[in-house]
């Protein structure tokens, strides 16, 4: 078997470093890349829901305030 022979292991340990080189090259350039592309539209994406459920709770509150106010007025 060729992974046992001696003779064999220094191509071999040569091939995979390579291999293993070619692969981290390729992960830092292209999928890192793209993994810290989809974490700044996320990031983007949290903060403008923020704002909105911000912006809807002020409204909310508004709503309810006024519905308050218009109920006591109606009684009175």
């Amino acid at each position: 078997m060729p992974q046992f022979d001696i003779l064999t292991l220094g191509p071999q340990i040569f091939g995979l470093l390579v291999s293993l080189y070619i692969f981290y090259y390729f992960n830092i350039t292209n999928v890192i890349l793209y993994f810290t592309e989809i974490k700044k539209y996320r990031t983007k994406k949290l903060v403008k829901n923020n704002l909105t459920v911000k912006n809807i709770q002020v409204s909310l509150t508004n709503n309810l305030w006024l519905l308050n106010n218009s109920y006591k007025k109606f009684l009175s």
